[in-house]
C-alpha cells in the first residue's frame, strides 16, 4: 500500500500583507477548514482515507526543509494524510452520551 500527504499552506507568513490584520487572518484562517473538509471527502468518494493532522507544526521548520517550502514565506496550516483503507465498511464510531460532554449554563 501507498500512502501521500497533501498539504494546505498559506502566504504571507509575517508582514507582507495588505490590508488590516484582522482581516486578513479572519480571510486566511477561516478558508482552511472549509478547504481541507472539501477535499476529504473528495478524496473519500474515490475510495480514499484521510485526515487532518496539525501534528508537523511542532517540526514545521525541518518539513519545509526536506518538502522545499519557503519557511520565512509560507505558513503550514494543515496536512492530510491520503491513503487506500483496508475495507469500506465504514460505520459511525462509538460516542459518549451527549449529556456527559456537553453543558450549557454550567460545568
Amino acid at each position: 500500500m501507498s500512502s501521500t500527504c497533501t498539504g494546505i499552506c498559506t502566504r504571507p507568513r509575517r508582514g507582507t500583507y495588505r490590508g488590516s490584520v484582522r482581516h486578513h487572518q479572519a480571510g486566511t484562517w477561516g478558508s482552511i477548514p472549509p478547504a481541507a473538509w472539501s477535499f476529504m471527502p473528495a478524496a473519500r468518494e474515490r475510495g480514499l482515507g484521510t485526515v487532518r493532522t496539525t501534528g508537523n507544526l511542532p517540526v514545521e521548520r525541518e518539513f519545509a526543509r526536506a518538502l522545499g517550502i519557503p519557511y520565512e514565506e509560507v505558513v503550514q496550516a494543515a496536512f492530510i494524510p491520503v491513503a487506500y483503507t483496508l475495507g469500506t465498511d465504514f460505520r459511525p464510531a462509538r460516542r459518549i452520551p451527549r449529556d456527559q460532554v456537553l453543558h450549557g449554563d454550567h460545568w
